[in-house]
């Protein structure tokens, strides 16, 4: 009778702890505390283990060919500049038109030197093999400098087979050039290979036509006109 009673009041303890279920390890609760945490936050497992984007690669790509890249600005020859400079303040015109030189000529084998052009000025560059290679000039004021930039432009528009913008000076600028004569390059000989090629130059502020030239090519005398630049008096 006794044991029965005993049995009876230990009855709701038991019921108490079979509904509360087993306890967690620490093992478990480590693990579901990993599976509630956001991706991709500091907590997440995966996060620690996903790639990292590299770093861009440094210099030039690995097909780069040549000397590495240079910030340093292209300047103009500081003896041609002095020349020119001395010249252009000999010449009539030198109140009219701005001195010209070229930041860059894409030889290293000319010396510059002086160039007669009468009533203005004119610096000339001769090659080892080539005298009066290339050079530029402002040959003093004309008649016809004295018109409008649109007239100016169809002046030489329908005087030269070529016309280009340049766009290294304020709107508008630009040459009207061909073979010496104001030709157009043979079919035969589109590079003018071995003649001499001009270019008449209008640059805006300046009423001077100046003119450059090349025996060196087209291309030359192309590279050059894209690399005139004023001189800063």
């Amino acid at each position: 009778m006794q044991t029965r009673s005993l049995a009876i009041a230990l009855l709701p303890v038991l019921l108490a702890t079979c509904a509360c279920g087993p306890s967690e390890t620490k093992e478990e609760a480590a693990l579901a505390a990993s599976t509630n945490t956001p991706p991709g936050s500091p907590g997440d497992p995966a996060a620690s283990t996903a790639p990292q984007p590299s770093a861009p690669p440094s210099g030039p790509p690995a097909d780069h060919i040549g000397p590495e890249p240079s910030a340093t600005p292209t300047v103009p020859d500081p003896a041609a500049v002095a020349l020119t400079l001395h010249e252009w303040r000999l010449s009539k015109a030198a109140k009219l038109c701005g001195p010209l030189t070229f930041k860059q000529t894409g030889d290293q084998s000319a010396r510059v030197r002086r160039a007669d052009f009468s009533g203005g000025w004119g610096v000339a560059y001769d090659t080892p093999e080539i005298r009066s290679a290339y050079g530029v000039a402002g040959p003093g004021v004309l008649g016809t400098d004295s018109l409008g930039p649109a007239r100016q432009r169809v002046r030489l528009a329908r005087q030269w087979p070529h016309l280009r913008e340049l766009d290294q000076f304020p709107h508008p600028s630009f040459a009207g050039y061909g073979v010496e004569g104001a030709s157009a390059y043979p079919k035969d000989n589109p590079e003018g290979r071995g003649l001499n090629s001009v270019a008449y130059v209008r640059v805006h502020g300046q009423t001077c036509t100046y003119n450059v030239w090349s025996r060196l090519g087209r291309t030359h005398l192309e590279f050059l006109l894209e690399n005139l630049v004023l001189i800063d008096t």
